[in-house]
């Protein structure tokens, strides 16, 4: 535990002992802007020099040798200073000129960059909004800034100019698919440099556009801004929603992938969304795909934001959204939804076991797919008609009266319209088998 506290007592000595510089002057307090921990650098920028000094504080109480460098550290050039124990000060703090103390050799020698930002204040004359040729998609920003550069020397002589940050700051309109709504967005883009034209994506809303910067005039409270007039926004977002409640039968085979569609018949409620009040036309088109050709054709156009369609026949279809703008200059087509619905299949048991193995196989059912209008009838062997039903979906548990009928064969008929709205009847014999006891 002694070695311990002992380590710590002389991490923190050394830290206190470390060689400091301390930057003062000017309006407001100056701003470490750029920080070279390679070449041992800071660049600090000071709204004005007014009353500027440069401080300095050593380990030990040595004589401090101050020097100053307008490109090369190594033909630097002597500054009188104040010294009081082991600390000094400089005045009379020149622009763009770099300071120091000791040796420019001294890998341990730190330096300092000065730089009279109220020099460089940017000044902003316009902000305007330029359509691009694909207007729909993008939009092209030009600002005319003025900014003198400001740069600084590394203690080797390289010059660096000292990178500006502005923003530019607008109104769009963002998709959330959990909430199925766009909600209002703030966007603040960070501009390195002096931009004179940046290219963003159409804001979805009606909106102005401001810059401000840059970002060493809003630490000294000197942050210039200028706005563009507002711009119409004419972009379009389209989003959609296919939903349908039906639930497929254990006994209906249907595709159980991602494709919508399976079997006939099948209700959807196809619901758009879009970035409103920019988008104003809804359009939903219904469309057939041609089996031998492969061509679409157009069966349905509807204008609403809901569209209801009950597929009933087999095929390929494509559901597809279009939104307009109110000034019906940007469309947006991207939503479509392929829809498959399989042709009919149908199916009868041979033989099933009712009253016998309860839950395997005691149950007449018929497979099927898109079937649109059912009915089933069993006969006994002499014609006699037993039990019917309607649904497909259920079956016959081979009691009739609520008694399970004797084992042998009985006869079934379907009718039912298929997938392309034809009428069909299939018929077969079926047997009753039961476990002997």
């Amino acid at each position: 535990m002694k070695r311990f506290i002992f380590l710590i007592i002389f991490l923190c000595a050394s830290f206190h002992l470390f060689p400091q510089y301390s930057v003062t002057g000017g309006n407001g307090i100056p701003h470490v802007a750029e920080e070279d921990v390679r070449n041992h650098l800071k660049v600090y920028l000071l709204n004005s020099l007014q009353g500027a000094q440069i401080s300095f504080t050593s380990a030990g109480s040595e004589l401090h040798n101050w020097y100053k460098y307008k490109e090369k550290a190594l033909e630097a050039s002597p500054v009188a200073c104040v010294q009081n124990g082991n600390t000094s000060w400089i005045t009379d703090i020149e622009d763009e000129c770099g300071y120091f103390t000791g040796s420019p050799t001294d890998p341990e020698t730190y330096f300092i960059w000065i730089a009279d930002y109220s020099l460089y204040v940017p000044r902003f004359f316009s902000l305007e909004v330029q359509e691009e040729e694909d207007k729909c998609s993008f939009l092209k920003i030009t600002a005319d800034v003025e900014a003198e550069p400001i740069v600084y020397y590394l203690p080797s002589g390289a010059p660096v100019n000292l990178a500006r940050n502005y923003h530019l700051k607008y109104h769009t309109q963002k998709w959330d698919e959990d909430m199925l709504a766009f909600l209002p967005q703030s966007v603040d883009l960070e501009l390195k440099g002096i931009i004179t034209e940046i290219t963003i994506d159409a804001p979805l809303a009606n909106t102005d556009f401001t810059l401000t910067g840059d970002d060493f005039a809003g630490h000294f409270g000197m942050e210039q801004t200028i706005r563009s007039a507002e711009y119409q926004a004419i972009a379009v977002e389209a989003h959609g929603k296919a939903v349908t409640d039906k639930e497929h039968a254990d006994n209906e085979v249907h595709n159980s992938g991602t494709v919508l569609g399976g079997s006939a018949p099948i209700d959807y409620t196809f619901t758009a969304y879009a970035n409103e009040p920019v988008a104003a036309f809804y359009i939903w088109k219904v469309m057939e795909r041609d089996s031998i050709t492969g061509a679409m054709s157009t069966l349905l156009r509807y204008t609403d934001k809901v569209l209801r369609r009950t597929f009933d026949r087999e095929g390929t279809f494509v559901v597809q959204l279009e939104v307009i703008d109110s000034k019906s200059v940007c469309v947006d087509t991207t939503q479509i939804f392929p829809i498959s619905i399989g042709r009919t299949y149908i199916k009868i048991p041979r033989a099933f076991s009712p009253g016998s193995s309860i839950g395997i196989n005691d149950e007449l059912k018929i497979a099927y797919t898109s079937i649109t209008s059912f009915k089933a009838s069993i006969f006994n062997r002499w014609g006699k008609l037993l039990y019917q039903w309607t649904d497909p979906s259920k079956g016959w548990d081979g009691r009739v009266s609520g008694k399970f009928v004797p084992t042998g064969a009985y006869y079934i008929i379907v009718e039912y319209t298929n997938s392309r709205g034809e009428k069909c009847t299939v018929s077969q014999d079926v047997n009753i088998l039961r476990a002997k006891e």
